[in-house]
């Protein structure tokens, strides 16, 4: 059994006096876990981040780390250990180099220097940014500032990984090569969390799925268990995704043979024809 990262009980957060952004939500985060978030613009994924990364303050609730509580006097733990991306990646960026831009977190954790630099090199070699380190990275195309502010979050050694909307404004290769940069972060221990509004991608990534609408967690099981779920689906307008729609339909047609595994892929279909 992992162990238990994250423990959040009945998080509420409200920016004003007229609307809850998020409703009661209670969920525990495990390690080495890959969840996608789901849910339409306005649900409340990017609030509940930024509570779990400790950027927002809980209006009532409690967020545990480690079993630890969390409060105003060690919110830092999040900021330590939780690291976020956003969707857009200039709101993020900083720094006037690429070197500097990864630097910046390890040097706020007043690390030795020795230790800011191994990290620091370290991540832009994760993300293949040695021939980057000196441009600066306001100028570089979507693709490379999302490896930069993936960067970011590598060279302060999160234990959990956030990333809102990853894939957004990537084109099709870009993308791809986002997909498999997430799959080796996770291979190597941490957790990873991703809001995004491509089902298939969801479908594909995660493990486990947690479905938000109107502020409320409405949906929290595998990737399975959620997309064959048609009252969630209906609720948070979601589709099912493409290959569960052909599994379906070649199964009704006897086209397929039975699996109690959904495909992923065509590779997948393939086999089952």
């Amino acid at each position: 059994m992992k162990e238990k990262i994250l423990e959040i009980n009945h998080l509420t957060f409200a920016y004003d006096r007229n609307h809850q952004a998020l409703k009661d939500i209670s969920i525990a985060i495990y390690e080495q876990e890959k969840i996608a978030v789901l849910g339409a613009n306005g649900a409340g994924k990017t609030t509940f981040f930024l509570n779990l990364n400790g950027v927002r303050e809980p209006s009532s609730g409690e967020i545990r780390y480690r079993g630890e509580m969390i409060d105003k006097k060690n919110k830092t733990k999040l900021r330590r250990n939780v690291g976020i991306v956003f969707q857009d990646a200039d709101s993020q960026i900083i720094a006037s180099t690429v070197k500097a831009e990864v630097a910046f977190g390890p040097l706020n954790m007043k690390l030795p220097r020795g230790e800011v630099e191994e990290k620091t090199m370290e991540a832009i070699r994760e993300m293949k940014l040695e021939d980057y380190i000196t441009r600066p990275p306001h100028y570089l195309s979507g693709g490379e500032k999302k490896r930069v502010s993936i960067a970011d979050i590598l060279a302060m050694d999160s234990e959990i990984m956030i990333f809102d909307e990853p894939t957004a404004s990537l084109d099709p290769v870009n993308a791809q090569a986002l997909e498999e940069i997430l799959d080796k972060i996770q291979q190597k221990g941490k957790t990873i969390l991703l809001s995004t509004h491509d089902v298939d991608f969801a479908f594909r990534f995660a493990k486990r799925i947690l479905v938000f609408c109107d502020g409320e967690l409405i949906g929290d099981g595998t990737a399975q268990e959620i997309f064959r779920d048609e009252v969630i689906l209906k609720k948070a307008n979601l589709k099912k995704p493409v290959f569960m729609e052909l599994y379906d339909l070649l199964r009704e047609k006897g086209k397929i043979k039975e699996t109690t595994e959904y495909p992923k892929k065509l590779s997948d279909i393939a086999l089952l024809l």
